[in-house]
């Protein structure tokens, strides 16, 4: 595996001293994945609501917690199919939008596009 300068291990000692903190400090978690009114249909409106928003702003005003919003509801759309592995990887996607926010945070990744047609 190669690992850039972004995902190095001290990123990689971080995430893990930060999610056995959270399981430590905070041992409940959560009670249910998606809420009675988080059907296979409703799951499907807010994705398409949300990838329209990242239509409409990308290349002006967006940010990346539009883009996590977004990776969100696939996830929720996923898991209100049943479909566990695609909610999974979803879930890596919003992991994904957290290290690049972190990576701007860091002067490691730019804002805005850098090349024309760059998605």
């Amino acid at each position: 595996m190669i690992i850039d300068e972004a995902l190095n291990s001290k990123t990689i000692d971080a995430i893990e001293r930060h999610y056995l903190h959270a399981k430590e400090k905070h041992p409940y978690f959560a009670d249910v994945l998606l809420d009675s009114i988080d059907t296979k249909d409703r799951t499907a409106v807010m994705l398409e609501i949300a990838r329209r928003h990242i239509d409409m702003y990308a290349g002006t005003c967006l940010r990346p917690f539009d883009v996590l919003a977004c990776e969100i509801a696939e996830a929720k759309h996923a898991i209100a199919k049943g479909d566990s592995a695609a909610a999974i990887e979803e879930l890596y996607d919003c992991a994904a939008v957290c290290l690049r926010t972190i990576d701007v945070l860091k002067g490691r990744q730019a804002l805005g596009k850098t090349k024309e047609g760059e998605k």
